[in-house]
């Protein structure tokens, strides 16, 4: 039984030192969105892929994404997060962003994988 807990140890260890090498992390909506003020949209896109729909004005865009979601003990229906990023037109850099939930779920629950910077 030794032998058998040593060596699922083991395997946990290996499995968790390659997975902090992998170059992802995975983060909720909110930290991500709040992460990328200030930052090129386009950074946005490479995590949540193309936006449902993009407003544009002389002055500013307005991207919106919408994230499904299935939560637990929900009826069948639409549930989600919509997120609307407010990018300024010139510089093409994430100016704000405003999260909404959708049905039963909950933005802060929602995650995605992202890139992060290699050492």
């Amino acid at each position: 039984m030794l032998r058998v807990t040593g060596v699922a140890m083991a395997l946990g260890l290996f499995t968790l030192a390659g997975c902090g090498h992998s170059g992802y992390a995975v983060s909720s909506v909110p930290s991500i969105a709040a992460d990328n003020v200030g930052k090129p949209v386009s950074r946005l896109q490479e995590v949540f892929g193309d936006p449902r729909k993009i407003d544009q004005t002389p002055t500013k865009w307005v991207y919106v994404w919408f994230l499904p979601q299935k939560p637990a003990g929900a009826p069948t229906g639409f549930h989600g997060c919509e997120m609307e990023v407010t990018v300024d037109a010139r510089s093409q850099r994430v100016l704000g962003y405003s999260l909404s939930n959708i049905g039963w779920s909950n933005c802060r629950e929602v995650e995605r994988r992202i890139r992060v910077a290699e050492r």
